[in-house]
């Protein structure tokens, strides 16, 4: 009498849908993004860290600030006219060689420039956590929903094998083997749901949310249909990348300092402009100018300067050329596990899911006949429902891939 409702329920297993679109506007990755990109703190930082630098760049061009002096002299006091101290008002200012105000501009504004785009390394940094997250939080829901649809098979499997057992027309083995089953997948339950917690908790805190805040479950994403070739990728990389032009700007603010340290053999100014004070005004007429040049008696220390910026210069292009490798290594190694996980994945659903749903059918037959035992039937559902789960493993492990080639990029690439 057990035959008949196994048998329907083990049929409509074989029609359990590969995928649940989860209904919209649950949890959109864009509106996630957005949110990310407005309140994440570390982006936030970084960017008043970029306006900060800036501001820099106009006080490097500034001149020092001009000295007011007043002297009381009493001592070279104009005795024969008046017998008074000689009083005199001044003004100073220290003026260095013009192409010293221009380099110094120039390097403050390459560290500017270089603050801005760290700013937008950790913008696609915080964006590539989103989508992987993202992922991963989707990925769990799917897992936990298939665990479910595995757990209500096996509980429905125990009263089958109970039932049997109770006619003598099966083994208390069926029944032990379908319970250990189900502790395991109540055991896969409860990690998944820790895993989710986790998950969204982290998925909060990227968007500087509470941790134990419910966000909803993620929309399902669109299926991955185009990847372009290593050499687009490598040219987005070298034109857009944030961490390769800041290693640009890097090497330019290099250059302007080791120019600066040339021309700090050039000689800075001071000029100063004196007038004298008499009953208490001004005497137009009796005024002195200064005009001091500074003389690099010392040109060691000016030459030590040079061979320093030299080789920082030196230094900062070895740095360029290492991280352009390890950018163009980060995208080989992600375009290398995408176009890996698009193969394992089309092997699950071409191949793998669609004979393991057979293999179920033939054992189910098999079972009904009295062909083949419990183990077996209950060994190739377990294969059927391992294959949808991997299946689901091997599409986070794609978006986690795609995450990174993007942030290595350093642009949104369309894959769909």
């Amino acid at each position: 009498m057990a035959k008949k409702p196994l048998a329907l329920f083990l049929a409509s297993l074989l029609f359990l849908p590969g995928n649940v679109i989860y209904s919209a506007g649950q949890l959109s990755l864009e509106s996630l993004i957005e949110q990310a990109l407005k309140n994440n703190p570390e982006i936030r930082a970084s960017r008043m860290r970029s306006q900060a630098a800036g501001a820099r760049v106009w006080q490097a061009v500034s001149l020092d600030d001009p000295m007011i002096e007043f002297e009381y002299d009493k001592i070279s006091a104009d005795r024969e006219l008046s017998e008074k101290p000689m009083k005199t008002v001044g003004v100073s200012q220290s003026i260095p060689f013009p192409t010293k105000i221009y380099l110094r501009a120039k390097i403050a504004s390459r560290l500017a420039k270089m603050e801005y785009q760290n700013y937008k390394t950790k913008e696609r940094e915080i964006i590539a956590n989103i989508k992987s997250t993202y992922a991963e939080l989707f990925t769990i829901y799917r897992l936990i929903e298939i665990n479910k649809e595995n757990k209500g098979i096996l509980e429905q499997f125990l009263k089958v094998a109970t039932a049997r057992y109770a006619t003598v027309q099966g083994t208390q083995a069926d029944a032990l083997r379908a319970q250990v089953e189900l502790a395991k997948v109540e055991n896969e339950l409860i990690m998944l749901e820790q895993r989710r917690l986790s998950t969204q908790a982290k998925l909060n805190i990227l968007l500087n949310r509470d941790p134990k805040e419910e966000s909803g479950i993620p929309d399902a994403q669109k299926p991955i249909k185009f990847v372009e070739s290593l050499d687009e990728l490598y040219t987005l990389a070298k034109n857009n990348n944030p961490e390769l032009k800041s290693y640009r700007y890097g090497i330019e603010k290099g250059r302007a300092a080791y120019q600066l340290s040339l021309n700090e053999f050039l000689p800075d100014f001071e000029v100063k402009v004196k007038q004298m004070i008499r009953k208490d005004r001004l005497e137009n007429d009796m005024w002195a100018g200064m005009l001091g040049v500074t003389i690099p008696l010392w040109f060691h220390k000016q030459a030590f300067g040079v061979q320093e910026m030299k080789s920082e210069l030196k230094m900062l292009e070895a740095e360029f050329t290492m991280k352009e490798n390890m950018v163009l290594f980060d995208i080989r190694d992600a375009h290398a596990r995408v176009e890996a996980n698009k193969k394992i994945i089309e092997l699950y659903e071409t191949a793998f899911i669609p004979q393991a749903e057979q293999t179920v059918a033939a054992a189910l037959k098999e079972y009904e006949s009295q062909k083949n035992d419990f183990l077996t039937l209950l060994d190739s559902q377990r294969m059927l429902l391992d294959f949808k789960l991997d299946r689901y493993r091997a599409i986070l492990e794609l978006r986690m891939a795609l995450a990174d080639l993007e942030r290595a990029v350093g642009v949104d690439v369309d894959f769909n």
